[in-house]
């Protein structure tokens, strides 16, 4: 089987995969081609971005049509998160691909080891209060599996845009599309529905992903025989997975991030420790 069409299969998964968490599917595409596949690190982040690029574009479509993904909170973190994306982009280049390896399989653990958290100890988010002190905003929107109108309110925006900046950052440097940081960010830190974060992390992650990626081709280091098959696999995959999303248990994929990210966590760490 030619390199091309395994980084096509890969990306289909992948694809899927980061639409129905808000990922953008970087966690999966980094790792399966800079070590199954052999490529190097930062050409594998950057063809990586073009796959969380068109994610966000496959996906979010419907989101937003279905009124799950909250575009005014969306809008208000993604200038955050793309201005943090082009410094990362930035920084990447002065970083070693060991270095980057490290990174992200540290990344990998952290993320790992929160959504688990979120499995055994669910958390109730606080009562709405409309009257509150201009620190957050009230939505709603309508859950597929029951047809209610659920109404909630995100909170501490200043912080969620501030984390915003950091996960824009991590884009840029690894290539995963900041959602890692951006869903719980939403969900733990600002009291947002996980079904609204990981939709409107998806939303969000093209104008993310963009703002590093114009880095990445500048330097040369961005490949378009790498990233076609990696872009199209990703939009077969992430219009499946956005389908999918509205039928399925956040839990189970929770606990299938976590598996994913603690396998791909020990081969980065391999390629740190590597020869």
């Amino acid at each position: 089987m030619s390199p091309a069409l395994i980084a096509f299969l890969v990306s289909v998964g992948a694809g899927g995969f980061g639409s129905l968490v808000g990922i953008g599917g970087g966690l999966i595409i980094v790792p399966v081609l800079s070590i199954a596949l052999g490529h190097d690190v930062k050409a594998a982040i950057a063809a990586s971005l073009i796959g969380v690029i068109a994610t966000s574009l496959s996906a979010s479509p419907r989101f937003v049509r279905g009124g799950i993904a909250d575009r005014r909170l969306g809008l208000l973190l993604l200038v955050a998160a793309a201005f943090g994306g082009l410094v990362g982009g930035l920084t990447a280049g002065l970083l070693d691909g060991r270095v980057l390896a490290l990174l992200f399989g540290l990344l990998l653990t952290g993320v790992a080891l929160h959504m688990l958290r979120q499995i055994q100890h669910p958390t109730a988010p606080p009562p709405v209060d409309e009257d509150d002190d201009g620190s957050g905003f009230v939505s709603s929107y309508v859950e597929p599996t029951s047809g209610r109108t659920e109404i909630y309110q995100a909170r501490r925006v200043g912080l969620g845009a501030a984390i915003s900046f950091v996960a824009g950052n991590i884009s840029g440097l690894l290539g995963v599309g900041g959602g890692v940081i951006n869903v719980p960010t939403m969900n733990v830190a600002m009291h947002v529905p996980m079904r609204v974060a990981t939709t409107t992390s998806t939303y969000m992650l093209a104008a993310t992903a963009a703002a590093s990626a114009v880095v990445y081709l500048a330097s040369g280091q961005l490949d378009p025989l790498l990233a076609a098959p990696v872009a199209l696999g990703v939009i077969v995959g992430a219009r499946v997975g956005a389908r999918l999303s509205m039928h399925l248990s956040q839990d189970a994929l929770r606990l299938a991030f976590v598996v994913v990210a603690a396998v791909f966590a020990i081969g980065m760490f391999g390629q740190f420790l590597g020869p």
